[in-house]
């Protein structure tokens, strides 16, 4: 049915988002602790939290959905979150190029840089970034 597609469409399309988030946020807290230590931590998490804010804007969240599905079908929701989770994990894992560039020793520099190349991260908060880190370094 139409219903149920759409709102597996949402589904894989928010665990999508939600993982790129995540990993951007997290990201950003590492830079921020690689360069300034703990005070670079909450100065990441607070840029990585921006980024991810401003990534998941458009996002259907898994408590709307529920919201909107007859209480019959909410075991289908469920297990479809659950499906679009495992293979986003794995797709995560196995074929994002961030992760592997950074797993395969890239330094974060290079990985921010290809963030930013990649508009995953914008110019303006890479120089955000920079100029908060330039106070603290």
């Amino acid at each position: 049915d139409l219903i149920f597609l759409a709102q597996k469409r949402e589904i894989r399309v928010t665990v999508a988002t939600s993982t790129r988030a995540g990993i951007a946020a997290g990201l950003a807290v590492m830079g921020g602790i690689l360069v300034a230590g703990p005070v670079g931590a909450a100065l990441g998490g607070a840029v990585g939290t921006a980024m991810a804010v401003k990534m998941s804007k458009n996002v259907v969240s898994l408590k709307q959905l529920l919201d909107q599905t007859p209480r019959n079908k909410r075991g289908g929701v469920v297990r479809v979150f659950q499906e679009a989770l495992r293979e986003e994990f794995v797709e995560t894992i196995q074929k994002n190029p961030e992760l592997r560039l950074l797993m395969g020793g890239g330094t974060i520099i290079g990985v921010v840089r290809y963030m930013v190349d990649k508009d995953i991260i914008q110019n303006e908060q890479l120089e955000k970034i920079d100029g908060i880190l330039s106070k603290i370094a």
